[in-house]
């Protein structure tokens, strides 16, 4: 492959790489701001989520142009396909993070709590994608695969804020409350599930191998 390809991937990697850590930032600070109230935390992660979309459109069309123009093969082509299966997960993270955001500050209008179990499964969402996004940089498998396998603790943590907000609807009848917590559980889980995904993402990389429905049959 030509030096000018391998300029180009660096300089690609490099885009991707300030990229994925705009994303994971945004959810860091929707979950900071969740946790500390803090509401123009919460504006700024929202206000930031068109910059995000611009940066997704523009890593995948320099994907496809390397593609397109360079015919990579082995490692090299994994590692563009990857980049490209990665950004439209970065781009669900940081829309769903968006939204946690916009869900949080709805909550501190109205002088709604947020339970401990709604920062726990926060918390544990962050912890699991900052250290997925440093087994993509280290490309490390032992690391993403213990990222797939903490997904199934942040399904739990899900059910256990359901059964909370249940208990808030039938105790104390907060309803636009408890609705605006099951919609964060769900925005929290359904950023577990893509930071999963990139877990699954970083093994192909690294060795070609296909674990996604690894279970599956027929």
């Amino acid at each position: 492959m030509s030096q000018t390809f391998d300029a180009e991937l660096a300089r690609l990697r490099r885009e991707f790489t300030a990229h994925a850590t705009t994303c994971f930032e945004a959810l860091e600070r929707a979950c900071e701001a969740l946790r500390t109230r803090d509401m123009a935390l919460a504006r700024s992660v929202v206000e930031g989520d068109d910059r995000v979309d611009r940066a997704e459109i523009h890593i995948e069309a320099e994907v496809v142009r390397m593609m397109t123009l360079y015919h990579p093969v082995a490692h090299d082509m994994r590692l563009l396909v990857t980049m490209l299966k990665l950004n439209y997960d970065l781009e669900r993270i940081a829309d769903h993070s968006a939204n946690v955001a916009w869900l949080a500050r709805r909550i501190v209008l109205r002088g709604g709590l947020i339970p401990p179990h709604v920062l726990e499964l926060a918390d544990h969402v962050v912890r699991n994608a900052r250290s997925v996004f440093q087994a993509f940089l280290d490309q490390d498998t032992v690391a993403a695969r213990a990222g797939v396998k903490r997904d199934d603790e942040v399904d739990a943590l899900d059910r256990t804020v359901r059964k909370d907000v249940h208990d808030m609807l039938v105790k104390d009848g907060e309803v636009d409350t408890a609705l605006h917590l099951f919609r964060i559980s769900r925005e929290l889980e359904r950023v577990g599930d893509h930071v999963a995904n990139m877990a699954e993402d970083v093994i192909f990389l690294v060795t070609g191998e296909i674990v996604r429905h690894a279970g599956a049959t027929g």
